[in-house]
């Protein structure tokens, strides 16, 4: 099997030199391996996608004639091209309207991606009533933006706890 390897090589040593000596000889390229190559084609297709959420809830006492500040933040993605608002709208969790306590919230714009409409008094109990926060919103992803409620209880507010919900929703204007 030695032989039949030095064999080979001289033969292929004997190839190498008659091809590099001889002007008028033709002389295949060696090659002891072929390259193999494939193509695969990926495509991605990048979706339109909106959504909003907020930081935890929260919870809070106050006294009949006082006011409460809460500071959250929240998150906002949409990649649309058309304008967008933030709106929001609040409802009673439970089947009584809390007397004398009345909320407003504040949203900030994100990274100067639309404009506040400042702060909204959102009405609970009296049908559903929008309200919009954040006008001209454009396309942007943003976390940790600032949202304020302010609760406002009056000297005649019922005594007991209260569970508001309130919903936001961005949407094209």
């Amino acid at each position: 099997m030695a032989k039949r390897s030095l064999k080979s090589a001289l033969l292929v040593f004997s190839a190498t030199v008659f091809c590099v000596l001889s002007p008028v000889a033709t002389c295949p390229t060696l090659s002891h391996a072929q390259a193999s190559a494939a193509q695969h084609t990926v495509t991605i297709e990048v979706e339109r996608a909106t959504q909003i959420s907020l930081s935890g809830d929260m919870r809070t006492s106050a006294k009949q004639g006082s006011e409460k500040t809460l500071n959250t933040t929240y998150s906002v993605l949409t990649n649309r091209p058309s304008v967008q608002t933030i709106s929001a709208s609040a409802e009673m969790e439970g089947s009584e309207k809390p007397k004398g306590i009345e909320i407003s919230a504040e949203m900030e714009a994100p990274g100067g991606k639309g404009s506040s409409t400042g702060p909204k008094t959102l009405p609970v109990g009296e049908g559903e009533q929008v309200k919009t926060l954040l006008e001209d919103l454009g396309s942007v992803s943003a976390s940790g933006v600032g949202l304020t409620y302010r609760i406002s209880v009056s000297p005649e507010a019922s005594v007991g706890s209260s569970s508001i919900s309130i919903t936001y929703t961005v949407s094209g204007s």
